[in-house]
């Protein structure tokens, strides 16, 4: 009723709209590419340079706009020609009322804001930001500040590259598509300009295991500028708020005004993050596996974005404290790419609905099992790629887990040496080694009369909620064309563990591998891995039982 009630009262709004001065806006601007267009309009009209804010200032976000009257005919005001420009004009209100929603929960929360903006009479639409979520939903609102070492503006253009932001985020989202939206949008940053872009975004959440639920999200994506030269806002919201109310109920998972609130403070930026959405209530009949986790507010929290965030600017500032490669030095740059490659290839296999283009299902009954499906695999051979992904739960707390699945993964990349050691040869770790890439060599082994020398990449990273170790095995030139030279591509199939907690004192385990098997058909593939698989486990059960019994 709450719905249907709002609706009707926005419909007699529409029709007994009085008489307002118009104001002027340019519906066909041109087009420009997002990261130009952003610096553009981030620097228009700045007469003082980055970084000047002050820590004590009080903020508020009142905007005084200039109203320029124009002549209309007799024609111009009649309800057609009209519709356009009240669509504008609610879709105007809205946005206010989003973004007034927004700072009053960063006022609420005691951060840095004093005051909330003056934006007019906007309660009635506020309010739908207040219903009560339909049954069988639940809302989600978190809220965290902190300070990052990342200048403010390139902090903004960051959130705005989506494809940017996917590969530093893919072990929580993944970014599934955009596209402009629609015209009264882009209408609507000519009306406001301090709306710097808006994009439309389709986007999952989801937890590093393939068996739980996931979150599809489609929102609007808004860059605003609040004070020149000192505070931006990110914000998200869902699409249907500006369109037909009546639609509300619809969607299981969608995104009240959430948002990034960022201060500019010299070279690093203080951040207030507002998650606000509404998800489906997991019942522990539906999903007795998962349903704590997902019911928890930790695994999507705004607590989780930020750490993820100082975790990424961490890695991307981290030091070389062991390189004895012999052909020459690595760009670290060309490492993390290399890396963050990896880790999106490993999250796709993870994902509750792979890619067809990627992977063919064969079995998903309690461990999935996929073949190959990019033509890569030797088939003439009959040599073809096969991927297990099982899920289990480990009676420890997570980083105990993960300290003895860092070394226990480079035996199972190898089926290693129970004589001989791997040797490190590179070593580049974040300071409080949250994230620690490594490459070790293999002792060359003899192929008829020559040697050949193999490498394993792992990358092991922690970002406050979950863990992930990822690795691949590379040969001699993978080495060589992608680290040193850096002008080659390499293909590496991923391989590797994440760990979230599940409890005090218990453990989630994802376990992934994948590999190049010589079978006759899909079958016996199926059989091969789900045997490798289940031995491996049942190994790591067994020496996991071992580690706490010496630890107790």
């Amino acid at each position: 009723m709450e719905y249907e009630w709002f609706k009707m009262k926005i419909n007699l709004s529409r029709k007994f709209h009085p008489p307002v001065t118009k104001k002027c806006y340019m519906p066909g601007a041109e087009k420009r590419s997002k990261v130009n267009l952003l610096c553009s309009n981030m620097d228009k009209g700045k007469s003082k340079g980055y970084g000047s804010s002050s820590t004590q200032s009080k903020v508020d976000a009142y905007r005084t706009e200039q109203t320029v009257e124009t002549w209309t005919s007799e024609d111009e005001n009649s309800e057609d020609s009209d519709m356009p420009y009240l669509k504008l004009q609610e879709a105007n209100n809205i946005f206010k009322a989003i973004y007034k929603e927004i700072m009053t929960i960063a006022f609420k929360a005691k951060y840095y804001i004093k005051t909330l903006p003056a934006l007019g009479s906007i309660e009635e639409f506020q309010k739908v930001f207040r219903i009560s979520p339909p049954p069988g939903v639940r809302l989600e609102t978190t809220t965290e500040t902190a300070i990052v070492p990342i200048p403010a503006r390139t902090l903004c253009m960051n959130l705005m590259d989506l494809d940017s932001w996917h590969a530093s985020m893919s072990h929580i989202f993944q970014y599934v598509g955009g596209n402009m939206p629609d015209d009264v949008f882009q209408d609507l940053k000519h009306e406001d300009p301090s709306i710097l872009h808006v994009e439309k975004v389709n986007v999952e959440f989801h937890l590093p295991t393939p068996f739980a639920a996931v979150r599809k999200f489609s929102f609007l994506r808004f860059l605003k500028e609040v004070m020149p030269d000192e505070l931006w806002t990110v914000i998200d919201v869902s699409e249907d708020y500006f369109h037909d109310v009546g639609n509300m109920t619809e969607r299981k998972c969608r995104r009240r005004p959430s948002a990034v609130l960022i201060r500019a403070c010299d070279d690093h930026s203080e951040v207030i993050w507002i998650e606000n959405m509404e998800v489906p209530k997991q019942s522990q009949l539906q999903d007795d596996t998962y349903s704590a986790l997902i019911n928890s507010d930790e695994a999507f929290s705004a607590k989780r974005w930020v750490n993820a965030l100082l975790w990424n600017l961490k890695r991307f500032r981290g030091t070389f404290f062991m390189q004895e490669i012999k052909w020459g030095h690595p760009s670290y740059l060309s490492l993390l790419s290399l890396t963050t490659n990896m880790r999106m290839d490993f999250m796709k296999c993870l994902r509750g609905s792979p890619d067809d283009r990627d992977w063919k299902i064969l079995t998903d009954h309690g461990m999935r099992i996929m073949q190959d499906a990019t033509g890569r695999s030797h088939e003439a051979c009959n040599i073809c790629g096969y991927t297990s992904v099982v899920s289990f739960r480990i009676q420890a707390k997570p980083q105990l887990v993960f300290q003895y699945l860092v070394k226990k993964n480079r035996q199972l990349q190898w089926l290693l040496l129970v004589d001989e050691e791997a040797k490190e040869i590179l070593r580049f770790a974040a300071d409080d080694e949250s994230n620690l890439v490594t490459l070790h060599q293999r002792p060359a082994i003899k192929k008829e009369d020559w040697k050949t020398e193999e490498y394993l990449l792992q990358e092991a990273s922690w970002d406050g909620f979950c863990y992930l170790i990822i690795s691949a095995t590379m040969n001699q030139a993978d080495v060589y064309f992608s680290l040193i030279a850096r002008y080659k591509d390499v293909d590496l199939k991923p391989s590797g563990f994440a760990i979230v907690p599940d409890g005090p004192e218990s453990s989630l385990v994802t376990f992934s591998l994948q590999e190049d098997l010589l079978v006759p058909d899909a079958e016996t593939g199926i059989r091969v891995k789900s045997y490798v698989t289940n031995r491996i486990i049942s190994e790591i059960m067994e020496e996991m039982a071992g580690v706490l019994e010496a630890k107790s």
